[in-house]
């Protein structure tokens, strides 16, 4: 009895379609490798043409040229009145603080004390001289008597006269000293109480409005102490923006480098930034004073400043202005937040300073592997 049927005995026997080719992929699963291969072609030329753009990131701050003006004590003392808040705004050479200015009010004092001096020992150098010459005159007077009976002889006479006319000379020409002396003293003295009423009196160098004030009444500071910053307010110069990066990432930047600023007040996942480009690139690492004169408010330091802290580089970048934004400023075409932008504002920069080829970060990576270089 056979095993098989017969109908699947003749199916083998049989030679029909042994003619046909062998399908071994279906047309969908030919379409799929066809995609397939054209993505990676895509990507291989992708890798190879195409360019990646790289970006380096800073803080910063927006400011105006020329617009923010700190205000100083040239002097050492504490602070006795304080006639400005912040908000205000004050004309040029307006009172806005007095300070007591301890040492050179010792050192006036000091001055008096050497004016008296001067002049107990011009009155004694006074009295003394007019002693000598009356002491100088009655000698000359016996003496005359002594000539005129014979005693002596004129010779005598005329010697004492001479030498009452050396010392009426000598002490007249001392004294012209001793007062042209004290005549230096004086103006010494004048000098420095011009210069306490000068440094004593803080006055506004500028018309402006004071957004930030460091100090409080009672305080004492030292010479350079920031008391005030002023805001002009003027427009006529446009808004900059002054970036801040490590100095590894400095090296990498050149003035003219595209860069796209973000300020805090708004959305970069949203608006994105503005666009603008490098001015200028300062190459030596500043410090925290310079950085606060550059800013002019000891409160945006904390702004600029990266984690974690060290030497910074300062780069000042442009604005690219449109005029029909809300902002007046280009957003890369979009319309930007509905909102002014003003000065002071902290700021994240970003700065395009290469683009590379794709295929640029594979090839370190092959190299490693195979250790062909």
């Amino acid at each position: 009895m056979s095993l098989f049927r017969k109908n699947a005995l003749d199916a083998l026997s049989s030679p029909e379609k042994l003619d046909q080719p062998l399908r071994l992929l279906r047309p969908g699963q030919w379409l799929l490798l066809l995609s397939l291969g054209g993505f990676c072609l895509t990507i291989g030329l992708w890798s190879v043409f195409g360019r990646l753009p790289v970006r380096i990131s800073g803080k910063g701050v927006l400011i105006r040229s020329n617009s923010l003006t700190v205000v100083q004590s040239e002097t050492a003392g504490r602070i006795l009145e304080l006639n400005n808040a912040i908000g205000d705004c004050v004309k040029r050479g307006k009172l806005m603080a007095r300070i007591d200015p301890v040492t050179q009010e010792m050192s006036r004092k000091e001055a008096e004390i050497q004016l008296e001096q001067l002049i107990s020992q011009d009155l004694e150098e006074d009295a003394l001289g007019a002693i000598r010459v009356r002491q100088q005159k009655a000698q000359i007077a016996r003496i005359e008597k002594l000539a005129r009976s014979g005693g002596i002889p004129l010779d005598d006479l005329a010697r004492q006269q001479r030498e009452l006319s050396s010392l009426i000379y000598s002490l007249a020409s001392q004294n012209g000293q001793r007062q042209q002396h004290i005549k230096q003293q004086q103006a010494r003295i004048k000098a420095r109480s011009e210069e306490i009423n000068r440094i004593a009196q803080i006055r506004a160098p500028i018309n402006g409005c004071v957004i930030d004030r460091n100090v409080h009444r009672g305080e004492v500071v030292q010479p350079a102490s920031t008391l005030f910053t002023l805001d002009a307010g003027g427009r006529q110069s446009s808004l900059e923006s002054l970036a801040f990066f490590s100095p590894g990432d400095g090296k990498r930047l050149k003035a003219g480098q595209r860069v796209r600023i973000s300020p805090s007040s708004t959305k970069r996942q949203r608006h994105g930034g503005i666009e603008g480009q490098v001015l200028s690139i300062r190459r030596l690492p500043v410090n925290d004073q310079a950085l606060i004169k550059r800013l002019g408010l000891e409160s945006l330091l904390d702004a600029v400043r990266q984690q974690p802290k060290g030497p910074l580089i300062e780069v000042k970048t442009s604005l690219k202005r449109d005029p029909s934004t809300i902002s007046g400023y280009d957003w890369g075409g979009g319309p930007g937040p509905a909102i002014e932008i003003s000065t002071g504002t902290p700021t994240e920069v970003r700065v395009l300073v290469e683009e590379r080829r794709p295929i640029s970060y594979v090839i370190p990576i092959l190299r490693d592997l195979t250790g062909v270089y």
